[in-house]
């Protein structure tokens, strides 16, 4: 085989880079040499062609170019990785980027031109949602300009054990949104032409029928999720990020580790923006979630910038919705148990979910100073799915403990004032959103936003005493994990200690 064909170059190097830094033993110098040897023992080799740079990015990009241009080093790299760290999840994330590397070209010359006239003039819509579908989940599909475009992208890309090849799958979803029918039926003849020479004929026949009785595809929401992981030193963090926006399920794809400072979060986030936006061009909602450590849950990351160069840097909140998850909440496995049972309350009973305003205008609230017997309320009652706290935690003693009782208790809808104390009109703003005006606390989020664009909209000089600019709202989903389970990687652990 070629060495990597059509999909050697620098966005595969890019890819296979970052792959490779979610390993320490290749981030850190020490057990580099070691790894290399090993390499080099695989290949019964003396030594693999690649220089020890000091700099670590120089390093990786040197071996990922080695590995692009000769297969056999990277399933020798591949190996040694699997000896020298055992992390599952890192492992599975590199095969994935070694099965799009490595793929051969399924179909012949001949049958390639001939799609290629049926799909040149072909106008569909949600053309990237099909890339999806048909790539599967775990598989990142580029931006494509066209359906010949995203053929000759997907067909980079390896058929699963015993299943279609990504590029022939597209095809079938293609000629299911096709007109005229005509060249639909065209699709149809040219795709089982080439599952009956492939042998899959029946799989063909099975995506078929599935894609046959599918809804008809629509826009989608897309959910980009940013971790801070504070670090050892005071206002350092470790940035991890998942990219979500696959119709088959919840399969989120594990961006690039980076340090980032108190300085430098905001401009890192508006980068991870922008790449969301430009990918995912045809989505419903690009909804922004951070997960945050309990000292930093009152972090205004919704007032974040875009646009930060230009004379006019707009918060975050006015192009995506903005929400918090809790870092804490997802390490602790003693209290998922709680979460799950709220959550399937909230989705699946919404008639009989429930909210809490400590210190609320209701006489049966909840009064702040005691947490305890917050924590027994709102175990007495599972019903309980959302909890508006009377001061915000990480800020205030008061606040950490109302959010650390509705952690416990499983509660996965959170609110509260970012300021010190409670604006008397808090509730009562919210209350008067339409979305929340419903009575339905699935439109919390909603409520939200548009609690944050009514800030925005009058005065500059009042802006900073509207509730809107200071709502947070923690929307902890726990069907949509997306940390390794067990324990995380400390200060010191690194990248590869997950």
């Amino acid at each position: 085989m070629a060495p990597m064909g059509e999909g050697g170059g620098l966005t595969s190097l890019s890819t296979l880079v970052t792959a490779l830094k979610e390993f320490r033993c290749l981030t850190d110098p020490e057990p580099r040499t070691l790894c290399l040897d090993l390499v080099a023992r695989e290949l019964e080799m003396t030594a693999v062609p690649v220089r020890v740079h000091r700099v670590t990015d120089h390093f990786l990009v040197e071996l990922a170019r080695e590995c692009l241009d000769n297969v056999r080093v990277m399933h020798a790299l591949r190996a040694s990785l699997a000896v020298m760290q055992a992390d599952a999840e890192a492992i599975k994330r590199l095969d994935s980027v070694m099965e799009q590397m490595t793929a051969r070209p399924a179909l012949p010359v001949t049958a390639t031109a001939e799609l290629r006239a049926l799909l040149e003039e072909l106008e569909i819509g949600q053309l990237a949602q099909l890339c999806r579908a048909a790539a599967g989940p775990l598989r990142d599909v580029p931006p494509v300009n066209g359906p010949w475009h995203a053929f000759e992208e997907l067909s980079r890309m390896n058929a699963p054990p015993g299943g279609l090849p990504p590029a022939l799958a597209l095809v079938e979803y293609l000629a299911a949104s096709a007109q005229p029918l005509r060249k639909a039926d065209a699709l149809r003849v040219w795709a089982d032409d080439r599952a009956r020479e492939l042998g899959l004929t029946s799989q063909l026949r099975s995506l078929r029928q599935q894609v046959g009785h599918a809804a008809p595809a629509g826009p989608l929401d897309a959910y980009l999720v940013i971790r801070l992981l504070p670090q050892e030193e005071p206002g350092r963090y470790e940035l991890s990020s998942w990219r979500q926006y696959d119709p088959t399920g919840w399969h989120p794809a594990r961006g690039p580790v980076t340090q980032v400072t108190s300085a430098t979060a905001e401009r890192a986030v508006q980068e991870l923006v922008y790449a969301a936006a430009e990918e995912w061009d045809d989505a419903r909602y690009i909804y922004v979630e951070f997960m945050l450590g309990q000292d930093d849950l009152n972090l205004p990351v919704h007032l974040w910038r875009l646009e930060l160069d230009s004379e006019l840097p707009t918060p975050l909140y006015m192009d995506h919705p903005v929400v918090v998850r809790s870092l804490e909440r997802s390490q602790t496995r003693r209290w998922h148990r709680s979460w799950k049972q709220r959550w399937q309350i909230f989705d699946g009973q919404p008639g009989r979910s429930k909210q809490l305003v400590v210190d609320g205008p209701d006489a049966d609230s909840p009064r702040s100073g005691d947490p305890a017997a917050l924590l027994a309320r709102l175990k007495a009652d599972p019903y309980v799915v959302a909890l508006i706290l009377n001061s915000p935690p990480g800020t205030t003693p008061e606040g950490t403990s109302e959010a650390l009782a509705a952690w416990r208790a499983g509660v996965p809808l959170v609110a509260w004032d970012g300021r010190p104390a409670r604006d008397p009109a808090f509730v009562q703003h919210l209350r008067q959103k339409p979305a929340e005006a419903s009575g339905d606390l699935a439109r919390l989020r909603e409520a939200v936003t548009e609690l944050r664009l009514d800030a925005h909209t009058i005065d500059s000089a009042e802006r900073e005493h509207h509730p809107g600019q200071h709502v947070v709202l923690v929307w902890d989903d726990p069907t949509r994990p997306v940390e390794p389970q067990g324990r995380l990687a400390g200060p010191d652990e690194g990248v590869g200690g997950r």
